[in-house]
């Protein structure tokens, strides 16, 4: 094992370390400031969903209909057309208060296609030893869960790459992090083939949180009537480390590893009002970094993309109905960036990046990219129905073209008690 994988590995343990010591951190804010469709996300298990399915057999159905369509003017990508159907399953046992065994499977359809595009089983194992800590072996809650920004990880993913396979580590708090080992492919012993596997972490640090709760009426309910304002400002990591390898090495078997990293600043302001109408404005300010394990291959890069978004949501007094409006602008300014998981309309052109992009880039010069960005999404939840509308924009300054994404899903979600 090479020696930045090592100190990779001990970078990711450093939360439960801290816990060791004493050392809380805490924030009652949603630390998602990623445009992408949040109801899209498959969420982690609750201590409360564990112990309500202790002993018994559940029936987990998750389907989504969906359309994508990325029109892409710049050079670093081809754009695409999918129109598909996705099927997820899971039948699950509560061994205990504290576990659950997960199995089904992931059936992927496009239309246009004489047969399924993936068909893969689940299988899984959840184990919370606290409240603030999850473990899970097999199929992981991966995707837009990891919450990560689209020069990391790009959207389309969750569409040609369902499923990730491994480890995860999770915690809520008081440091929220998610951390995963993701094996694609399995290495053949004594043959030229490659292991290919992504490591990433995910870490969140509240540096500092304000709340300010005002009762309207004593006479009225608490839960009825408040009004809640909320500040804090986080410290976010993202570490990303894509590797391809093997033991027998050849000319096309090259061991290759990318980093990629993220740091910087959040500051986010939340109000409510007594009609459960949910006001949020997010400052994001952070710096990407990428390099290759092998620097005779390519030399590092890094970027900076500050962006500022507005979010409005209402939720019903069953909580699980309601909507909401997000609007993201910002700014990418990219020195010779690239990320082997992230969207190609923020990559630089360069010697190695230039290897994953179509012929049409290679007499292109931006190895430095200025991209403003807008995104607009809007979701809609009617119990366990989700409705989904997401819209991007990327104008690259120094070409004058526009790369165009645009989406629409239907998902419905619910969990039926078998045994």
């Amino acid at each position: 094992m090479s020696t930045r994988l090592t100190v990779a590995i001990l970078i990711l343990l450093a939360p439960f370390t801290l816990w060791a010591q004493g050392i809380h951190f805490y924030s009652s804010l949603d630390n998602n400031n990623s445009p992408n469709l949040h109801l899209l996300q498959n969420d982690y298990l609750t201590s409360q969903e564990l112990i309500h399915g202790c002993r018994h057999l559940l029936l987990d159905i998750d389907a989504t209909g969906y359309f994508f369509d990325a029109e892409y003017a710049t050079p670093m990508a081809k754009g695409y057309s999918v129109a598909g159907f996705r099927l997820s399953p899971t039948l699950s046992f509560g061994i205990n208060e504290r576990a659950q065994l997960r199995v089904g499977f992931d059936a992927t359809s496009f239309a246009g296609l004489d047969s399924l595009y993936n068909l893969r089983p689940t299988f899984s194992l959840v184990y919370m030893p606290t409240k603030w800590l999850q473990l899970v072996a097999g199929t992981l809650f991966g995707g837009y869960r990891h919450q990560l920004s689209a020069p990391v990880y790009d959207p389309s993913r969750w569409i040609y790459h369902p499923q990730e396979e491994g480890l995860q580590i999770i915690t809520t708090r008081p440091w929220k992090s998610d951390t995963w080992l993701d094996w694609h492919h399995y290495l053949t012993p004594y043959t030229p083939d490659q292991e290919q596997f992504t490591l990433g972490t995910r870490h969140s640090l509240s540096l500092f949180h304000m709340e300010d709760t005002i009762i309207n009426d004593l006479s009225l309910m608490p839960d009825d009537y408040f009004l809640i304002r909320a500040f804090d400002i986080d410290f976010p990591i993202h570490f990303i480390a894509d590797h391809r390898g093997g033991e027998v090495k050849t000319i096309d078997t090259n061991t290759v590893t990318t980093f990629n990293e993220r740091i910087g600043l959040q500051f986010n302001y939340k109000r409510r009002n007594f009609q459960k109408n949910w006001t949020k404005i997010s400052l994001d300010i952070p710096v990407y970094f990428y390099h290759l394990e092998d620097t005779k291959l390519d030399h590092g890069g890094k970027a900076l993309y500050p962006t500022i978004s507005y979010e409005f949501k209402h939720l019903d007094n069953n909580n699980r109905s309601g909507y909401s409006i997000q609007a993201t602008a910002g700014f990418w300014h990219g020195n010779h960036y690239f990320s082997a998981h992230g969207l190609p309309a923020f990559w630089s052109i360069n010697n190695y990046s230039s290897q994953h992009m179509p012929l049409s880039a290679a007499n292109t010069a931006a190895d430095i990219r200025n991209i403003l960005t807008f995104t607009f999404s809007a979701e809609h939840e009617f119990k366990g129905l989700n409705l989904g509308l997401q819209v991007d924009t990327y104008y690259d300054i120094d070409l004058k073209k526009t790369d165009f994404l645009f989406g629409f899903y239907m998902r419905f979600r619910d969990r039926f008690i078998l045994l």
